[in-house]
């Protein structure tokens, strides 16, 4: 029935997927087209964490979604008890190019850098308010500064990276849940995956398990570990304890205390 049929064209308006109702049909970047879900990012440029990760429908736009995405990105850093949790720089490709957005954006407080589409002819500002103009040409000013430019590379280098771990190397291209909320929650866990890879990194120096197989991992891990006894050492020598005790006996009481339950909390 389907090969025979010459209209082949869908349409979310006509068309309901019966496993899944909330996924909406759209066109992907090779042409096919799949029933699919929108993933969208906010991360730090500095730090390469994900500070938000969201689900939301295909059929949304991204000029609709970027102050959402931004303002719940905020949401975290202060569930997360951070002092600086206010977001007063943003920037985004191309495709979040919209009056609208950057009018929405200024008024909100945010410096927006986004690359302005090419277009044939310039911006009619006579039948728009004035704040639209000055959004725009204030975003199109910051794009032209070399502030502009570095923040676009390392949109591209780290934003995009996130998405080929989550998305590629965590195996989120595809999924096998039903419904907005539980593809969601799947998500925010795999981008917390790709956080917490980053803290090791960090910290270790390995970012991934798959790092430390072989002898190179190895000597890694050996190598983390005699830096965390140095460090345990150190603190236990420069505390003031009875003349009598030994190294070993000072080591074995500092490690039973409540210390290192709270150094190693992460």
């Amino acid at each position: 029935m389907t090969r025979t049929r010459k209209d082949k064209k869908v349409s979310n308006d006509e068309w309901v997927s019966p496993t899944d109702p909330e996924a909406k049909i759209t066109k992907m970047k090779d042409g096919t087209t799949h029933l699919a879900y929108k993933a969208e990012h906010v991360v730090d440029l500095e730090s390469d964490l994900i500070l938000a990760a969201e689900i939301r429908p295909a059929t949304d736009a991204d000029q609709q979604t970027l102050v959402d995405s931004v303002l719940q990105a905020e949401e975290n850093l202060q569930a997360a008890g951070l002092e600086q949790s206010q977001i007063e720089e943003e920037a985004a490709d191309k495709g979040y190019h919209s009056v609208e957005t950057l009018e929405l954006c200024q008024s909100l407080g945010l410096r927006t850098y986004i690359p302005e589409p090419k277009r044939q002819a310039d911006w009619t500002w006579t039948d728009k308010p004035p704040e639209y103009q000055r959004a725009v040409l204030g975003n199109r000013q910051r794009m032209r500064r070399k502030k502009g430019k570095q923040l676009q590379r390392l949109r591209s280098e780290r934003c995009e990276r996130s998405f080929a771990h989550v998305c590629e190397t965590g195996g989120m291209r595809r999924t096998w849940l039903v419904g907005l909320t539980e593809v969601a929650k799947r998500y925010v866990l795999a981008a917390a995956a790709h956080n917490l890879g980053r803290l090791l990194w960090k910290l270790l120096g390995i970012g991934k398990p798959r790092s430390l197989q072989g002898c190179g991992g190895m000597l890694a891990a050996l190598a983390a570990v005699v830096i965390a006894l140095r460090r345990i050492c150190r603190k236990v020598l420069t505390e003031p304890v009875l003349p009598a005790a030994s190294t070993t006996t000072r080591l074995l009481g500092w490690l039973n205390t409540e210390n290192v339950v709270r150094s190693t909390d992460c």
